[in-house]
């Protein structure tokens, strides 16, 4: 193992590690927790996961990994994955700006979200082991879930392309046969009102069912102070999904109003050596787009339109309020084109197992899934109608920029799973074809184009212009094996490969401003990559797990605007402890990781190339070479009766090398903290009437500094938001359990998030033209949450 250079501040590291010592010391007290034991034999929960393709212990699995169960996934209130950031070491997840609900990744140094035609993703994301291949939209509420498995660190066997940085896999609930059900209401601040209502039916010979719906709706925690207007696209967006939103300004940033089905069908004859499963999720949520902030502003790019027009924009002080956006958000903006979005999606997932004998057995899992989302959203951070004072300018549009995007994806695949098992050998092998359409799209017009004033309030009607569109098809054939050798009872040896195919086509429609007109880039992509790994497991007790494993993975090449990438790859090293104490009253999980990625994949936009193209939107270029070494170290401990303790930190410490000076001459590490820390405590008290007993929970979630724009911003202010300062995120829920109410099982609890109302910037952006915009993390929020099991 290469030796890990821990070069952090004093500051950092005990910031950090502030929690984990405590909890550490408290779980390591070996004297409390051996003479508890034999008071409390019980001890912590035994999680099954399928994170090697089939059920196993959480504890036997020589893969990092962090699993939520339902009830982990219910007091944490995680309801899409971007609701997991710091839920697991390394992991930290923020939504994209634009409102196009694309979740943004960054683990174990790598950052990803692939909103690019074609580009994938370094951290797959599955639900119930369907591969999630669209980007736009995919931060949907979740359906009914029975838990969440977070993978670290390259899979490229078992999971393939895609999934260098690691994979998160959405496990959804089977029907249970059993008579039954649960109802979930919470009220909160924001308006916030969520009802959940889930049915179980019996069992009537091989077939049981269940059916879920969940409403939920809330404001959001900005205010528009833009006048409101009502904008007609007819003419710029005809025949999309803009006619199926009221395009409306919105009056706050950050409304949420979904609805969410979730179907399940199992078909298991009485001998249990065969089932079916077939699940339908659909979720249809009406939002409006998070504000988006201004920053910083230049005026010479208005000096640059016209000279002096931007001194004079500053001395009438157009922007008013001035701006005021820095660490902290504020809670009111003024964006003026943004009107509610829509997002759309659905699936159908059919997994059939048979169990052809004690020792082999065969799976298919076969999905179906379609999205579409469309997006109107302010991201220049400032647009309004400008004042009287203006003269002719009286009464148009000042606006920086204004982003419509509207997708549509639909994919399917299959795959199909052999797992054996023997005293000698267990084998998992399979294959898989995967099939993906999209089209990515949004009207150019001088809106959406960042035309700074358009005088176009006839009637807020938005003129026609040209579609820049994108058009991809995506296809992959993938084989692979696992093997373990079991050479003792205690020593493994692990190998697999997978052989991935490859096949893009991609056909890019840009409009050119510049020279008015369009320019059309097909392109095509074809490629065929090994992936491998090999690892060591040992096991001198049952309760202790030490291995050792070389694992490779690479994210796919492709070609965007006639600009074409090569795949990114990485190389990893990692070695790890997991262990049990005291009777399982402690566990202990260590991994430490070395991992290399080479060619990373950065989008760039055609304007800001060291030779600006102004026909090219977006591209992906080559970044340079990125190696990430660090750990993480994941504590459970159960000290006293009814006390659970709970700690995971990570360290990850990023070095790039290679630099790409097409892409830029300097680099800084963005977007990729040091550290994270996850702390949580849980009392459950005696009973205090009857069977009923209270829940205490809190849990903090910090994240250190980091660097969110590369270089000196184009604005002075965008200095403001150029870092992200370190920042703990506290969460509390008080709850009294197994009421007992006309014979069914209830629980009212308080819950609250963010309780420091921490408001940072969550998604900064510099155009490169003195204008620096940002979103910022959720306010805080609390209620009262009231479930009956029946």
């Amino acid at each position: 193992m290469t030796k890990f250079t821990m070069m952090v501040s004093l500051r950092q590291r005990r910031a950090a590690l502030l929690g984990c010592s405590t909890l550490a010391f408290l779980a390591f007290d070996g004297t409390a927790l051996a003479q508890d034991a034999g008071s409390q034999p019980q001890g912590i929960q035994e999680i099954i996961v399928t994170a090697q393709k089939r059920q196993q212990s959480v504890q036997d699995i020589p893969v990092a990994v962090t699993a939520l169960t339902s009830e982990a996934l219910t007091t944490n209130r995680i309801t899409s994955v971007l609701d997991l950031s710091a839920q697991a070491p390394n992991l930290t997840i923020r939504p994209a700006a634009g409102g196009i609900d694309v979740p943004s990744y960054t683990m174990r140094g790598s950052v990803t979200y692939g909103s690019v035609s074609g580009q994938d993703k370094t951290i797959a994301v599955y639900l119930d082991g369907v591969y999630m291949g669209g980007a736009y939209g995919s931060a949907f509420d979740l359906p009914d879930l029975a838990r969440v498995e977070v993978l670290r660190g390259p899979q490229g066997t078992l999971f393939g392309r895609n999934s260098t940085a690691g994979a998160i896999s959405i496990v959804t609930r089977d029907p249970s046969g059993e008579l039954g059900g649960r109802q979930q209401i919470t009220f909160g601040n924001y308006d916030q009102m969520r009802t959940s209502t889930r049915v179980e039916l019996p069992q009537i010979g091989p077939f049981s069912a269940s059916i879920s719906y969940t409403h939920s709706e809330r404001h959001g925690d900005v205010k528009n102070l833009s006048p409101l207007v009502h904008w007609d696209y007819s003419a710029a967006a005809p025949g999309s999904l803009i006619h199926e939103i009221n395009t409306n300004t919105v009056k706050r940033f950050g409304d949420r109003n979904s609805d969410s089905v979730f179907a399940a069908l199992k078909f298991e004859p009485g001998n249990g050596d065969f089932k079916a499963v077939y699940k339908f999720d659909w979720n249809q949520n009406h939002f409006t787009p998070e504000a988006n902030q201004l920053v910083g502003y230049d005026p010479a790019v208005l000096n640059y339109l016209s000279p002096g027009f931007g001194d004079l924009i500053s001395t009438l002080q157009l922007f008013d309020p001035p701006v005021e956006a820095g660490q902290s958000g504020p809670s009111t903006a003024k964006n003026i084109l943004t009107v509610p979005g829509l997002s759309r999606n659905w699936g159908h997932n059919l997994t059939m197992t048979y169990q052809i004998n004690d020792r082999l057995s065969v799976k298919n899992v076969f999905g179906y899934r379609k999205s579409e989302l469309i997006a109107v959203s302010s991201i220049g951070g400032y647009d309004t109608i400008v004042p009287d004072l203006f003269g002719p300018l009286a009464g148009s549009v000042f606006t920086n920029d204004t982003s419509i995007s509207e997708s549509h994806a639909r994919q399917w695949s299959d795959e199909i799973q052999f797992n054996y098992t023997s005293n000698l050998l267990t084998l998992t092998a399979g294959g898989i074809y995967f099939d993906i359409r999209t089209s990515n799209g949004s009207p150019e017009n001088l809106v959406s184009y960042g035309a700074l004033f358009t005088n176009f309030l006839f009637g807020g009607v938005i003129p026609s212009g040209q579609q820049n569109v994108s058009y991809y098809h995506g296809k992959s054939y993938a084989a692979y094996v696992q093997a373990e050798i079991h050479a003792t009872p205690q020593l493994d040896i692990v190998g697999g490969a997978r052989i991935t195919r490859d096949e893009k086509s991609n056909t890019s429609y840009n409009w050119s401003t510049t020279s008015n007109a369009q320019f059309v880039y097909p392109s095509t992509y074809k490629d065929t990559r090994p992936s491998f790994s090999l690892g060591v497991n040992y096991s001198p007790t049952q309760e202790l797990l030490l291995y050792g494993k070389y694992s490779t993975g690479y994210v796919s090449g492709g070609s965007v605007s006639g600009f074409s990438y090569q795949p990114e790859t990485a190389k990893s090293w990692e070695a790890g402890i997991k262990s049990e104490w005291f009777g399982r009253r402690l566990q202990a999980n260590l991994a430490l990781f070395d991992v290399t990625y080479k060619n990373l994949q950065a989008v760039a936009g055609g304007a800001n190339l060291p030779t600006p193209n102004y026909d090219v939107g977006t591209l992906i270029l080559r970044e340079g070479d990125l190696t990430a070494k660090g750990f993480e170290l994941e504590l459970t401990a159960l000290p006293v009766e009814g006390l659970t303790l709970r700690g995971a930190t990570g360290y990850t410490d990023s070095t790039i090398k290679n630099i790409n000076p097409l892409v830029r001459t300097t680099y800084e590490t963005t977007l990729r903290p040091d550290w994270t820390v996850n702390l949580s405590a849980q009392y459950d008290t005696p009973p205090v009437f009857g069977n009923s007993y209270l829940m205490f929970h809190v849990d903090g979630n910090y994240r250190s500094k980091i660097t969110n724009l590369q270089g000196t911003p184009s604005a002075a202010g965008g200095n403001a938001v150029k870092y992200s300062d370190a920042v703990w995120m506290l969460n509390g829920r008080i709850a009294l359990r197994d009421l007992d109410i006309g014979g069914a099982n209830g629980e009212i609890a308080l819950w609250g998030r963010n309780l420091t109302n921490e408001r940072v910037p969550a998604f900064p952006v510099d155009f490169r033209v003195g204008i620096v915009t940002s979103t910022y993390t959720p306010a805080r929020t609390y209620g009262v949450d009231l479930t009956i099991d029946f």
